[in-house]
């Protein structure tokens, strides 16, 4: 239907076209009459016609300023003008207002209807006009959105999570989560789509919100609000179900830890990480942390994921894992635990194992095993082949730092002499080039960096342990004495400080 307002200030004219015509067989409703401008101004805004039929020559405002005044506020109403013989100049004036469509006094039904019909084809086509171009901005703004999520996910985009939703401030969720759904194939944007309602579906007390959904590779990816893993258990398993009338291969889901929308790069890389897990734990509906019964809490305990896998400095990543495998000592962990371990945390990040070598296997110390690990995370982070030779040999002396960390004999003679089968005073030039301090001053600072990090991070450890752990006597008295000159304190004074 098409609302129609008539504009005359002749009432015979006026309410003869209102009245005497069967609007309703032309699609028409009759919205109303008005004898001049003003009054037409005040019903269009009232009653929002589609169509104004309107006399151009009338008292207190003609229709030339009443088409000015509405198409100001309501360009989509369409006009048409009833004018007289010799009325030119103002029909000229309507034209120029973008009017089409002219009905000359005196009229008929005929003519009148004929003349709207043409106004209702014009009415049409702004719809349609209107209807594509709101389709598009939808397209536009939904393509937008889940481009920047998408972005947000890979680390691609930084501190716009919250415009990622276009929510008022009040309205920003404090915590989310990631849902993430990984099958061997992609995903298309009907099965993205299906995801979405389903989860929407079944989920239904309203509590759990859907704000965002993506596609990343072969990763249907739903962005949450926060709520306990063990409630959308049962939502992955019926997900997973339906998935598999339409899939030959499985469906797998996790779900990340909650955090900010700032974060979702750092949610996104939880949930790679439990899909590596989850190649162990076979036949579970949803993947999260708090299945995992401590296993994963225990690599997270000794490892500085911050660290490792992510820094380009050797000197830091065997630092990094000289303090994990001190760590592994303390409980007293045999070789084959820390193989494991660290197994675990090639797995977690590159979905490998550590590379069985003799020179590990037969060091039931654990410290050729660390250099090992070290030697394929760094592999991951820095293109090794295209290292020199100078950093190829301070590397390797690196290395034998670490692996003879807790030896009581380590120094620069026995480092340079007995181990790399080097000139001492040449070496000590050399390692003091590419590390920026004397050897005596690495190691010491090494050390004593160790001997804080596991009295922060192991409280009930003694003194004397941490002492012989770093290759000092077990009475602990030199040790004191070195751990005071470089912190300002005793050791039993720095446990205070935390």
């Amino acid at each position: 239907m098409y609302k129609l307002l008539i504009v005359d200030d002749e009432e015979f004219e006026r309410e003869g076209m209102a009245q005497l015509i069967d609007w309703n067989k032309y699609e028409i409703e009759m919205a109303g009459t008005a004898w001049n401008g003003v009054e037409a101004l005040e019903k269009a805004e009232a009653l929002r016609p589609d169509i104004i039929l309107t006399d151009i020559k009338m008292p207190v405002m003609n229709g030339i300023e009443l088409i000015r005044r509405v198409r100001e506020k309501y360009p989509d109403i369409e006009f048409a003008v009833l004018s007289g013989y010799g009325e030119y100049e103002f029909t000229s004036q309507a034209m120029e207002e973008g009017v089409r469509h002219y009905i000359l006094k005196p009229c008929d039904e005929e003519k009148v209807v004929e003349v709207i019909g043409k106004v209702k084809r014009d009415v049409d086509a702004k719809r349609a006009a209107a209807q594509k171009e709101r389709e598009y901005s939808g397209r536009v703004v939904q393509y937008a959105g889940k481009q920047l999520f998408r972005n947000l996910l890979l680390g691609r985009e930084a501190g716009k999570g919250n415009s990622l939703f276009g929510l008022q401030e009040g309205n920003l969720p404090g915590t989310v989560r990631l849902l993430v759904f990984r099958s061997e194939e992609s995903f298309d944007g009907l099965e993205e789509f299906v995801l979405g309602n389903m989860l929407e579906e079944l989920l239904g007390n309203g509590q759990i919100q859907v704000y965002a959904s993506t596609v990343v590779r072969n990763d249907g990816v739903l962005l949450i609000s926060d709520t306990e893993p063990e409630t959308l258990i049962p939502v992955a398993r019926r997900i997973g179900r339906e998935f598999q009338k339409i899939r030959k291969n499985p469906i797998r889901a996790a779900v990340s830890g909650s955090g900010s929308l700032e974060g979702l790069s750092t949610l996104y890389g939880q949930t790679e990480e439990l899909f590596r897990i989850g190649e162990e734990l076979k036949g579970e509906a949803l993947l999260h942390y708090g299945m995992l019964d401590g296993r994963k809490q225990d690599i997270n305990l000794l490892v500085d994921f911050d660290i490792v896998g992510k820094t380009r400095d050797y000197a830091k990543l065997l630092q990094s894992l000289q303090l994990t495998f001190l760590r592994m000592q303390k409980r007293k962990l045999s070789l084959a635990d820390k193989r494991k371990a660290m197994d675990w945390l090639l797995r977690l990040r590159y979905e490998e194992s550590v590379e069985a070598r003799e020179e590990w296997i037969s060091d039931e110390s654990g410290q050729s095993l660390m250099i090992a690990a070290a030697r394929q995370i760094y592999r991951h982070s820095v293109e090794t082949t295209s290292e020199n030779k100078e950093t190829q040999r301070y590397h390797k002396a690196l290395e034998e730092i670490y692996r003879h960390f807790q030896d009581q004999s380590l120094s620069l003679h026995y480092l340079a002499a007995e181990i790399l089968f080097m000139n001492e005073d040449y070496f000590g030039r050399f390692f003091q080039k590419m590390s920026g301090k004397k050897f005596t001053a690495f190691l010491q600072d090494a050390k004593m960096s160790a001997a804080e990090q596991l009295m922060r991070l192991e409280p009930d450890i003694m003194v004397g342990t941490v002492s012989e752990m770093l290759g000092y006597a077990s009475d602990g008295q030199y040790f004191s004495k070195i751990f005071r000159k470089s912190t300002g304190m005793s050791p039993s004074e720095f446990r205070k400080t935390d």
